[in-house]
């Protein structure tokens, strides 16, 4: 079964929509994570740059179908730290744009790619960014964006 990747962020959207209407979360989460992360995203581009694999993983982990998302994915510029593609827009300094938040890593794009400077936005450098991430991977993240 195929199915267009834009009807796939439609259909995550709205049984997210329902789950927030229906289900009250805090009684499945640990108390200090539901004291802290109850609040909704309402934005639908929590899905862009993802791969059509990973929307299709999801769609049956949820649903128990077995689909081919298809379609282009967003082109996403690399983030500077984890180097997946991640970030919306790029630093730019002259033009005062960019300050990305990376989803994964975390990392503000602050146009720093010394790995090894400290960067004051991110109060580290992307050394220890990246150390932080071999200590902690997050294995949901693993094919979810491009490298």
């Amino acid at each position: 079964m195929k199915i267009s990747r834009n009807k796939v962020i439609e259909l995550l959207y709205e049984i997210r929509k329902t789950i927030y209407q229906n289900i009250d979360l805090q009684l499945y989460f640990d108390s200090e994570y539901s004291e802290n992360n109850t609040e909704q995203t309402e934005s639908e581009d929590f899905c862009n740059g993802v791969s059509n694999g990973f929307l299709s993983e999801l769609i049956h982990a949820i649903s128990g179908y077995e689909i081919e998302v298809t379609g282009d994915v967003e082109n996403l510029f690399i983030c500077p730290c984890c180097e997946y593609k991640t970030l919306s827009e790029k630093y730019d300094m002259n033009e005062g744009t960019g300050y990305d938040i990376c989803p994964y890593c975390k990392w503000e794009d602050d146009g720093t790619l010394d790995i090894n400077k400290r960067s004051s936005v991110n109060r580290g450098s992307i050394s220890d960014y990246r150390k932080r991430l071999k200590l902690n991977p997050n294995k949901y993240y693993i094919d979810k964006w491009f490298k």
